[in-house]
C-alpha cells in the first residue's frame, strides 16, 4: 500500500477553503492500494475545524488519515503583504513538527485536486530539497520588474527557475541535513515580497526538481500567458497543453472563486463544491456571484499604489 503524505497550513481565515481542498485530495487520490495521510498545521483559532475535516476525509476514503497540529506560529511577526497572512510561513516548520516524516507534499488551501497525485508523489528527490513548478516570476518583464528589490540579487542563479511554492514536494530529511531552518529564520525577519516563497527560492537554489505545470495550473493564467512561458523556454508546448487541457491541480492564486464566482476557471471550483453534499452551506454562492471584482477606478488606484510601493505582480 502507498501512502501519500500531504500537509496544509492555514489559520482561521481559511477553514472553509481547506475543506474543499481536503475533499478533492481524498477523493482523487484514494485507490485500492493508495491512501492519504493528511497533516493540518494551523493556528489555535482554526483548531475547531478538526472533526469536520476528519469527517470529510473519512467519507471519501475510510483508510485515509487526518492529523491536526495546532501550534503557535513561530513566524507570527514575519512580513505580511498582498493580503497573505503569516500562516503561509508555517510550511517552514514541517521538518521539525513532523520528525518521523521523510517526505511530504505541501499544498496551499486555494487548490483543487482533479486527478491522482501518485506520479507526483513518486518523483525522485534523492539529494534534492524540493520539487515544484516554475512560476510566472520567471517571465522576462516580471523578473525585470522585481530586479530592483533590495534582496533580489540573492536569486541571481534562480532566473528562469524560480518556483511557485503553492504545490511543493518537500524532502524533509534533506532539509534537516542541510540545517536550512537557520537561514529561514533569518530571512523571515526581512521584508520579502513573496514571503516564504522567496525564502525557498533563495535557499534551495541548485537543489530543486522542476515539475510540469499540470501539477500547479495557475487559474489566473490564460492562453496568452502560457504562450509566453513556452516562448521564453520556461515550459514546453506539450507541458503547456497538458496544463490547460488536463490539469492535475488547479491553483487559485489571486482571486478566489469562493469570493468571486467569475474568476478565471472559478466555475470548475464551484461545480465541484456544489456536487459535495457535506460542503453545502460552507460557501456563499450568491455573494460570490454578486462580486465582479474591482472597478476600473479601483484597479487604477491599486496599480498606482503598487508602482509607488514597488508591490509588483
Amino acid at each position: 500500500m502507498e501512502t501519500i503524505k500531504a500537509a496544509f497550513c492555514f489559520d482561521e481565515n481559511l477553514t472553509g477553503p481547506v475543506q474543499a481542498t481536503a475533499a478533492s485530495l481524498a477523493e482523487h487520490c484514494a485507490r485500492a492500494s493508495v491512501h492519504c495521510e493528511i497533516h493540518c498545521i494551523c493556528t489555535s483559532a482554526a483548531g475547531y475545524i478538526e472533526e469536520r475535516l476528519r469527517q470529510i476525509v473519512t467519507a471519501r476514503d475510510p483508510k485515509s488519515l487526518l492529523f491536526m497540529h495546532c501550534i503557535d506560529n513561530p513566524y507570527a511577526d514575519s512580513y505580511e503583504v498582498r493580503d497573505i497572512s503569516v500562516a503561509t510561513y508555517l510550511r517552514l516548520t514541517l521538518h521539525k513538527l513532523l520528525p518521523e516524516v521523510d517526505k511530504i507534499l505541501y499544498m496551499d488551501v486555494d487548490v483543487l485536486v482533479l486527478d491522482s497525485l501518485l506520479p507526483l508523489w513518486e518523483t525522485p528527490l534523492t539529494g534534492y530539497v524540493l520539487a515544484a513548478v516554475r512560476g510566472t516570476v520567471n517571465l522576462a518583464d516580471k523578473w525585470e520588474w522585481n530586479s530592483d528589490r533590495s534582496y533580489w540579487h540573492l536569486m541571481e542563479g534562480q532566473k528562469g527557475n524560480y518556483i511557485n511554492a503553492g504545490i511543493t514536494l518537500l524532502n524533509l530529511d534533506e532539509i534537516r541535513r542541510r540545517d536550512l531552518d537557520r537561514q529561514w529564520n533569518e530571512l523571515a525577519k526581512q521584508k520579502l515580497y513573496y514571503q516564504d516563497q522567496d525564502i525557498l527560492n533563495i535557499t534551495c537554489q541548485g537543489a530543486m526538481v522542476y515539475l510540469p505545470p499540470k501539477y500547479n495550473r495557475l487559474a489566473y493564467m490564460e492562453d496568452g500567458d502560457y504562450h509566453r512561458l513556452v516562448e521564453e523556454g520556461i515550459c514546453t508546448q506539450q507541458e503547456y497543453e497538458e496544463a490547460v487541457e488536463r490539469p492535475v491541480i488547479l491553483h487559485y492564486a489571486g482571486d478566489k472563486p469562493w469570493n468571486r464566482y467569475d474568476t478565471n476557471l472559478g466555475a470548475i471550483w464551484w461545480d465541484y463544491v456544489n456536487r459535495q453534499p457535506d460542503l453545502k452551506g460552507v460557501f456563499d454562492e450568491k455573494k460570490a456571484r454578486s462580486n465582479h471584482g474591482p472597478t476600473l477606478a479601483d484597479r487604477a488606484v491599486r496599480k498606482m499604489k503598487k508602482l509607488l510601493h514597488k508591490e509588483k505582480l
